[in-house]
Parts: structure tokens; C-alpha cells; sequence
């Protein structure tokens, strides 16, 4: 089929999926995600794995290229809403991030897969609010990270792999402690989560563990995490494990500034 915008032509093949990946039940190993922007997502199974997936370089080229709309949109005539060129970079924009995120997905599953995950518990987001405090926040979850695609997509993939997907509350699991239980108290600054009992850890990493431990008590202890970043084809993992530093202020934020009643930010599903 011919692509206007694009001015490409364009073909799209049906693919058979075998069933053999079904033929032998996987065990009953358990993993969870905490799903975001600055760190895609998060997760920890029961046997001990920890994977990060970070989005920075993503979100900085789908900011570039929302400049890079806004330029054009701004040298367009009072009566022209859009052009070809501005179509394009949305196209680009789009499939970009859809490319990465389906890339994600796929990644993610395998190593679920062989880790022999049955069950992936993913956050119930229904009741998250949808208004932030700061703009980029906003930017990041409503235009960038399209949450209702990707789950639907890692529901599909899952399916493919045996893995039943679960949507439960994660209420505060960005925010609580996992070493004495604080909620209140605790200060999350960038990717760092630290306590007044003296605990500092990954935020993302602390929150998916935690939110596995409320559906499943037999987690044992966690290995190494592994780190991944995307190279514009497909996710490597990636041996400088990023730095959680904390550089709190006099005026530092507690972590649930968002929203409280469901310790987690918002999520956009905007196709853009």
C-alpha cells in the first residue's frame, strides 16, 4: 500500500506464531513491573532478576523532534494547520518510540520467559490522577510513554509466551521503604529512594521488588541488576550501572508530590 505522508510504499506480511513455546508449562516463578518514563520499566522476579530499561536518550529524541514540529508550526500561514513535513516528523516521532517500545516488550518477555515467569503483575493505574506539577512530567506521560499501548502490547506478547498479565494496586511501592517500611519520610530524588533509617537504593528497581513482595512473600534475595539502553535497534545491556546520587536540598520534595493515593505518576496513552 502507498503511504502519502511517507511518499513510500509499503508491505506487510501475516506470520504464523507456533505453538511450541506453549508446550511445556513454565514454572511458577512470578515476576512485577514498576512502568515509567525516565526508566522505562523496572522489574523483579522471584528468582532473584532485576532488568532497567532506561528512557532518557529516548524522551530527549522525542523532544527534539516535538521542537522541531513546533518550528514548523510556527512558519506555517494563518489558514494552514499542518504540512507534509510536519505530518512526516509526527509519523517519524511515533513510529520511533512505537519501534522501541514494541523492541522493549519483545526483549522483556524472552528473559521472562527463560527465567520461567507464569505470572507478571503490572500497576492498576484506573484512579492515578492526571495532572502533575511540572510540564515535562506531563509531556513525558501523556505524549511520550503510551502506557495503554504498551500494556496491550506486552498482554499480546505475554499471551505468545504462556505468562498470565495481572493488573494490581502498587500504592505506594515508589515511596516505601523496603527496609523498615517508612512511607512519609522517605525522599525520592531523581533515581534515587533514601530513609531516615539510613537505606538508599535504586527507586524504580526498590519499587518493583516491593510491589512483587505484596503479591508474593517467596522472593528471594536479588542478584546484580542488569542494566539495558536502547541503540536505535534494539535494547543492549549496558555495564555502567547508572549512578542514584542524592543531591537533596533544603527544599527537596517528598516522593509522593504526585499522587499520593497511588505512589506512582500518571500515565499517558497519547498515540503521538
Amino acid at each position: 500500500m502507498y503511504d502519502e505522508t511517507a511518499d513510500a510504499f509499503r508491505a506487510f506480511q501475516p506470520v504464523t506464531v507456533p505453538d511450541s513455546r506453549l508446550d511445556s508449562p513454565l514454572a511458577s516463578e512470578e515476576a512485577a513491573l514498576d512502568v515509567g518514563t525516565n526508566n522505562l520499566v523496572a522489574c523483579t522476579t522471584t528468582t532473584g532478576q532485576q532488568l532497567l530499561y532506561e528512557g532518557r536518550d529516548l524522551f530527549e529524541e522525542f523532544r527534539e523532534t516535538t521542537e522541531q514540529i513546533a518550528h514548523y508550526q510556527s512558519l506555517l500561514d494563518d489558514q494552514r494547520k499542518s504540512s507534509n513535513r510536519i505530518d512526516r516528523l509526527y509519523r517519524k516521532r511515533t513510529n520511533r518510540r512505537d519501534y522501541a517500545q514494541d523492541a522493549l516488550v519483545r526483549d522483556l518477555v524472552e528473559r521472562l520467559h527463560d527465567e520461567s515467569v507464569s505470572t507478571l503483575y503490572v500497576g492498576d493505574i484506573k484512579d492515578v490522577l492526571s495532572t502533575h506539577w511540572s510540564p515535562v512530567v506531563n509531556e513525558k506521560t501523556h505524549n511520550f510513554w503510551a502506557f495503554s499501548r504498551f500494556i496491550d502490547r506486552l498482554e499480546s506478547v505475554c499471551e505468545e509466551y504462556g505468562i498470565t498479565v495481572e493488573e494490581e494496586s502498587e500504592a505506594w511501592t515508589s515511596q516505601e521503604c523496603p527496609e523498615c517500611g517508612e512511607r512519609e519520610e522517605t525522599v525520592r530524588h531523581r533515581d534515587s529512594l533514601t530513609c531516615p533509617c539510613g537505606f538508599e537504593g535504586h527507586a524504580d528497581l526498590v519499587a518493583s521488588e516491593s510491589f512483587l513482595r505484596r503479591q508474593n512473600n517467596a522472593v528471594g534475595s536479588m542478584a546484580r541488576p542488569v542494566y539495558l539502553k536502547w541503540n536505535n535497534h534494539e535494547w543492549r545491556e549496558d555495564h555502567s550501572s547508572p549512578s542514584i546520587a542524592v543531591e537533596t536540598t533544603a527544599n527537596e520534595e517528598y516522593t509522593d508530590q504526585s499522587t499520593a493515593s497511588s505512589g506512582n505518576i500518571a500515565h499517558g496513552d497519547s498515540d503521538d
